[in-house]
């Protein structure tokens, strides 16, 4: 695949994702609740320390499109995608 198209597509993904609301975000399923609670910091790194360090690499963020019980988890995650937009 050439490299405009797969920009093209990559633009195409992010507009859909961006477009979606936080009220439409379906509840993270319990597995889905324990991957993120694991793999991201949310009670030890701020999301903007975290996206400094990170956010070069985190082209196709998605955890931001669920809703999740642990509401710390839940805010940290949605600002983290708010911040990897603000950087495109």
């Amino acid at each position: 695949m050439n490299r405009d198209r797969l920009t093209a597509l990559t633009d195409r993904w992010r507009a859909r994702h961006d477009a979606r609301l936080p009220a439409q975000r379906a509840q993270a399923d319990p597995e889905r609740e324990a991957i993120a609670a694991r793999a991201f910091p949310h009670d030890t790194t701020t999301p903007a320390a975290y996206v400094a360090e990170h956010g070069a690499a985190m082209i196709g963020f998605t955890y931001d499109e669920a809703r999740y019980a642990d509401a710390q988890l839940d805010a940290w995650l949605l600002e983290v995608g708010r911040l990897l937009r603000e950087r495109r």
